[in-house]
């Protein structure tokens, strides 16, 4: 029996097990994705491509998304022709993603037990099957190009298109397509050296296909290049956008992106906790696995490429910008770099210190060894499991704050939406969430409003009156920052229509409204969230008040215990 599994688990053709794992797959993210309500980043793609004009589509808002317009422009038919929301969303996400698995399954050289697990990796099934967003399409282009990878000089044309995809879908292609050229590039480089016709490069088709795959990669660049009021991660002024520093946290966490694709969870949706004990422990964790993994990498003869393209893909995470759901891109990466080595030795080669080690055991030990490379394979499925069970049992927050709005017809209202403010000076606190805010001076940024982005696509218009008040018609938010006196401007023309009769979340309100009596407020909906990641969830509420006017004339709300609006 237990050489039959063997058999069966090491074996690299390809059948039924692979057909029942895509349609568990399949099943399995549309099970969850039936009860998945979108986030902003989902809700803000789908406005985009709902009001947003291809003009600025194509030239304008990638400036400010930060990557390029191809996911907009898929969901754009579907959701200018009025599409349903979130069937649409899942739909296109579930259509990309199960390409991308299939590829992985029918294409791949991994061993079955192996194949048969990789979907169900907690960034294959959870963050990119689930979550709808460009990272299916980037997943589908890195393993096609893995497939194409061992052909690459007979077949240069299949590599470089499934490279362009990834160019055209997200910055981070942007990066892995031009490492995988450089390292080409130096290939064809030795090839012509070593055959002393090194003047014949420039006649080699393959240099001529990449100069193309250059020139669409500097065009896309030049179209994602941030402006200079470019909102970024809480920066409160345009010239601390495009200010890097480098710390010791920074170093580590370049090694942690390795371990957080597979094995770790020092990421979560609050950042990483910058302490010296968890700096410590993330570099006695992260910079051990990452040199074995090294290696191993050597070994096969895959130093140059996984170096380069990790390394530069690390410099950008760790030094400019990263939210923990990138980090599947590096366990697309890795995935990638085994696929090709075993695409072209058919095996992967042990380094000789870890077979000495493996044979210098008995066997209980060595059965230690290999639970423990397991886990590798092991625990993303875990995480997919844990995360799929909070997505299924508890409820994001928007479809519950339409529907409210939609069953006392608050649309007919006035509506003002929360906005974003970050302090002027750091907190104590690690949870933004829990500071007292009485204690900070803040600054406000009016229209960047994350909340009137997540419930608008639950409505054919805008409902919120003071979100894009110079453009109504326009449903997802401009990632720019402002001055005080700029956001004092915008909530000069707040004070032009009124005051608001309904308020989503508790927010600074007598800013906007120095006049205002907030006891007039009375709080009516507490409606909780949770956003799960890995083994965690980030739960929170929004509140929504209603005036007592409206309260009495509604007649049928419930009066809650809340904070007053401010």
């Amino acid at each position: 029996m237990k050489e039959k599994f063997k058999s069966w688990a090491f074996s690299k053709e390809h059948g039924k097990c692979d057909v029942i794992t895509l349609i568990i797959y399949l099943l399995g993210i549309c099970t969850v994705s039936f009860f998945h309500e979108p986030w902003f980043d989902e809700a803000q793609s789908w406005a985009i491509a709902r009001s947003g004009t291809i003009k600025e589509i194509l030239f304008e808002i990638p400036h400010y998304e930060g990557h390029p317009p191809l996911w907009h422009l898929i969901l754009t038919p579907f959701a200018k022709l009025g599409a349903p929301y979130e069937l649409s969303l899942a739909a296109v996400n579930i259509f990309f993603m199960t390409l991308a698995v299939a590829v992985l399954l029918f294409k791949s050289p991994f061993p079955k037990l192996i194949r048969c697990l990789l979907p169900f990796n907690f960034f294959l099934f959870y963050q990119y099957g689930v979550i709808s967003r460009p990272y299916c399409i980037l997943v589908l282009a890195i393993f096609l190009a893995a497939v194409c990878y061992k052909n690459r000089n007979e077949h240069p044309v299949k590599y470089l298109l499934c490279l362009a995809l990834m160019c055209a879908i997200h910055s981070y292609g942007l990066i892995i397509a031009g490492c995988l050229c450089v390292v080409w590039l130096i290939e064809i480089f030795t090839e012509y050296k070593q055959s002393s016709k090194l003047a014949d490069i420039v006649k080699d088709r393959r240099c001529w296909l990449m100069f193309c795959l250059l020139i669409l990669a500097v065009l896309i660049l030049i179209s994602i290049m941030p402006e200079s009021d470019v909102y970024v991660g809480g920066k409160t002024n345009k010239n601390d956008n495009f200010s890097l520093s480098v710390g010791v946290l920074n170093v580590v966490v370049w090694f942690v992106l390795l371990t957080e694709s597979f094995l770790t969870s020092f990421f979560d949706y609050n950042g990483i906790t910058a302490t010296t004990s968890n700096t410590i422990a993330m570099a006695l964790v992260a910079i051990p696995i990452f040199i074995v993994f090294l290696t191993f990498i050597h070994k096969n003869k895959k130093t140059l490429m996984f170096v380069l393209t990790y390394g530069v893909l690390a410099v950008f995470s760790s030094i400019v910008y990263i939210s923990p759901h990138h980090v599947g891109i590096f366990t697309s990466l890795v995935i990638f770099t085994i696929w090709t080595m075993l695409d072209e030795n058919d095996k992967v080669e042990i380094p000789e210190y870890m077979l000495k080690i493996y044979n210098s055991v008995n066997s209980k030990l060595q059965c230690v060894l290999k639970f423990i490379v397991s886990l590798a394979l092991i625990i993303p499925v875990l995480w997919s499991c844990v995360s799929s069970y909070y997505d299924i049992r508890y409820a994001y927050w928007c479809n519950e704050a339409a529907d409210f709005i939609k069953e006392y017809h608050l649309d007919d209202y006035k509506i003002l939406g929360y906005w974003q403010t970050i302090p002027k000076s750091d907190f104590d606190s690690d949870d933004f969430w829990g500071i007292d805010e009485e204690d900070y001076e803040w600054i406000d940024f009016p229209n960047l409003q994350g909340l009137s982005v997540a419930i608008d696509p639950y409505f054919d218009h805008n409902i919120f009156y003071n979100f894009n008040i110079d453009d109504p018609d326009k449903t997802y938010q401009d990632h720019k920052t402002n001055t005080q006196e700029q956001a004092e401007e915008e909530f000069a023309k707040w004070r032009e229509q009124g005051e608001p009769d309904v308020v989503i979340e508790r927010c600074e309100i007598t800013k906007a409204y120095p006049d205002i009596d907030v006891d007039d407020y009375v709080a009516v909906k507490r409606i909780y969230f949770y956003k799960p990641y890995k083994f965690e969830t980030y739960d929170q509420y929004i509140t929504i008040y209603v005036t007592k006017d409206l309260f009495n004339k509604i007649g049928t709300l419930e009066e809650l215990t809340a904070k007053k609006l401010y």
